[in-house]
């Protein structure tokens, strides 16, 4: 049966995707809305940099003359379309909005993708934004820090965000699993590999070489170096191709499994080849099958850890043991 989350998701957020009009033009966009119904899983905390600066909205748009780093650490500037240097503000804005987050206990956050304050993997370089580098200031920030990060392209469709929702429930939960001992992170791991093995393959295959490596006595300086290298890991970002290719694949086998077991799997399109696809209706299958195991204590293996409402938990506790 998959390890279940009970307590809502404290995820902070770009409050630009949010629908809160604090762009430079001042719009607003809505990536939040793939969530739907599992909106209510999460406590969300927006943030705008750039409005904690003071630049206000609208304002001038700005742009990085090197990396978010190199802006943190004094080799790069912020300015804005007249050349002006607004470094430090920006600085100041991502540090206030920070403080916002960790205030709120935030885990997590989803970041516009491209921004030259949150932008996480694509801050665009020049006051012509037609070259790509690594992330924005904030963006930095928030990597550096012990956070789950997802850039707002991984809830461009239902299934990029079934792929970035299940690999996050499984870094938070091995983030707050009890490790004291080798059996511990061997047993988290036994947990959590195949969703590693989707991502990287090499990266699992040395992972699981190094456990079994690990002495039983192993020291608690080594237990954190294998289980920070799992969680990076999981927060590794992959292709579209490859979480519809592992989706699909999930999907079949979840199906063959339920089959043998005996489940009702009447709420499936089972005979429908056309759901490879199709990203809204193979997510909506997957997230299905996540529900079907669950409640009829399968373990779905590429899904190993999901959230559910502690009523609900009960009330299935309660069923099973009649």
């Amino acid at each position: 049966m998959a390890e279940i989350i009970t307590a809502k998701i404290a995820l902070g957020v770009s409050a630009c995707i949010d629908r809160c009009p604090v762009r430079y033009n001042g719009r607003a966009l809505d990536s939040l809305s793939v969530l739907g119904r599992e909106r209510s899983d999460f406590v969300l905390t927006p943030v705008c940099p750039e409005c904690l600066a003071g630049l206000g909205v609208p304002r001038n748009p700005i742009h990085l003359t090197g990396s978010g780093a190199d802006v943190l650490a004094g080799r790069a500037q912020v300015l804005d379309r007249h050349g002006h240097d607004v470094s430090a503000q920006v600085i100041a804005g991502c540090e206030a909005a920070l403080g916002a987050l960790e205030r709120a206990g935030v885990v997590a956050f989803v970041a516009k993708e491209a921004s030259p304050t949150c932008g996480v993997a694509k801050a665009r370089l020049g006051k012509r934004r037609t070259e790509t580098l690594g992330s924005g200031v904030f963006g930095a920030m928030l990597l550096d820090r012990d956070l789950f990060v997802i850039p707002d392209d991984g809830l461009a469709n239902p299934l990029l965000w079934w792929d970035w929702r299940r690999r996050m429930h499984a870094w938070l939960w091995l983030r707050s699993r009890h490790i004291t001992s080798s059996r511990d992170l061997y047993d988290a791991w036994h947990v959590i590999k195949f969703v590693v093995q989707e991502t990287d393959r090499p990266v699992a295959d040395e992972m699981g070489r190094a456990l079994a490596a690990l002495p039983k006595g192993a020291d608690a300086v080594r237990l954190a170096e294998l289980r920070r290298a799992m969680l990076d890991a999981l927060r590794k970002p992959t292709t579209r191709a490859r979480v519809q290719a592992w989706a699909f694949k999930t999907y079949v086998h979840a199906k063959k499994k339920g089959k043998l077991a005996g489940v009702d799997l009447h709420e499936l399109t089972v005979d429908s080849p056309e759901v490879r696809y199709n990203a809204h209706e193979l997510a909506h299958e997957l997230t299905t099958l996540e529900r079907i195991s669950f409640e009829n204590d399968l373990l779905f293996g590429t899904s190993p850890v999901i959230r559910r409402d502690a009523r609900r938990v009960r009330a299935h506790d309660s069923s099973t043991q009649l």
